[in-house]
């Protein structure tokens, strides 16, 4: 049955796509918004491998990675079985493994990332929080010496029938993440460093909704987002160590009347973050340092999930969104709803991915 349904998946992703949206921006340029391929139900975690021009990302509920190359419009997908994805990374120096998170385990998966498979055989590397149950990986990256910062959520899952009671009571005191179906329980969760020695460490706990991550081009400052908090927030980086110090916040989306979650995250290299906004509509470009917002990059749907800078230039924003629980009327407004987007004519760059060392 499941590779029946990843078939059925994948023949939806390569329907042709011809629609794309210009708006002008202040400095007269045009700002370009395409989406690229779809239809997923929660896409996530874009990553681009600058050595093969090539986009990663994952569909968190169809257990998927997938690859995508702009240049081909080529898509492949590996089904892995051991739950939910957030993220998939390439490992450096090889040119057919990825470290990826799928449900409690950091695994290793040898893909071509050219062939279609309903099913995979990774191997475990590590697993974390044993002793808290419903906890998955959500977003991660790789630092610039190669170690892999990852976090994690908890979730309960409920009866359809109960979930708007108890998620309107979860919203009242912050809790809820960018799940509409699941209920994220607060400080359950942990961010983890994972060196080459493959031992998982507790950077930061305990939190909520592990999000966006991202270092500035003088590797001196990480940026990191607990979902519920909305808040960017900044650390001093050590990056011989590996170590975050001196907490202090970037962005305060609640203080900038700004609607949505934050959720992924990724940084260009005049230093200024672009953080997607779940439920929010968009991208929206801020200075860390002043805390003022730059622009926003409004999408035709809703659930922004995250965003990366690709293209042979780096100068492309690869977007993905989620098509998850939108209901009949949603869907017919929003038809794009959970593809990957490109925006194009935004006049920065942005910085080479790193890939994991092992």
């Amino acid at each position: 049955m499941r590779g029946l349904l990843f078939l059925e998946l994948c023949l939806v992703f390569f329907v042709p796509i011809r629609v794309a949206s210009t708006t002008k921006q202040n400095n007269h340029t045009e700002l370009v918004i395409e989406p690229i391929v779809g239809q997923f139900i929660h896409s996530e975690g874009p990553h681009w491998d600058h050595r093969t021009q090539t986009l990663y990302f994952v569909d968190i509920e169809a257990q998927n990675i997938c690859r995508f190359a702009p240049a081909t419009k080529d898509l492949a997908c590996i089904y892995i079985e051991n739950g939910p994805v957030g993220y998939a990374i390439p490992v450096e120096g090889e040119h057919d493994k990825l470290i990826a998170g799928s449900g409690t385990d950091f695994i290793l998966v040898s893909w071509n990332g050219q062939n279609n498979n309903t099913k995979s055989l990774p191997e475990t590397l590590a697993i974390v929080d044993l002793d808290r149950k419903g906890t998955r990986w959500n977003d991660g990256k790789v630092d610039s010496s190669g170690r892999f910062w990852g976090g994690w959520l908890k979730i309960i899952y409920l009866l359809k029938e109960s979930i708007g009671l108890i998620i309107n009571k979860k919203i009242s005191i912050g809790t809820i993440g960018p799940e509409v179906n699941d209920v994220v329980i607060s400080n359950q969760a942990s961010l983890y460093r994972i060196d080459s020695d493959l031992k998982p460490k507790k950077t930061l706990s305990p939190v909520t909704n592990s999000n966006g991550l991202a270092w500035n081009k003088q590797n001196n400052k990480f940026y990191y987002i607990d979902t519920p908090t909305l808040k960017v927030a900044a650390f001093d980086y050590e990056p011989t160590n590996g170590t975050i110090s001196n907490k202090t916040i970037a962005f305060d989306l609640q203080k900038n009347n700004v609607s949505g979650l934050p959720d992924g995250m990724t940084i260009d290299t005049d230093g200024n973050l672009w953080v997607a906004l779940y439920s929010g509509g968009g991208v929206v470009n801020v200075n860390p340092y002043t805390g003022e917002i730059l622009r926003f990059v409004e999408l035709p749907v809703k659930k922004v999930t995250s965003c990366t800078f690709g293209g042979s230039l780096l100068d492309t924003l690869f977007v993905t969104t989620s098509s998850r629980d939108l209901t009949k009327e949603e869907q017919v407004e929003q038809p794009h709803a959970g593809y990957v987007f490109a925006v194009r004519g935004l006049g920065v760059h942005g910085l080479v991915a790193n890939s994991f060392k092992v």
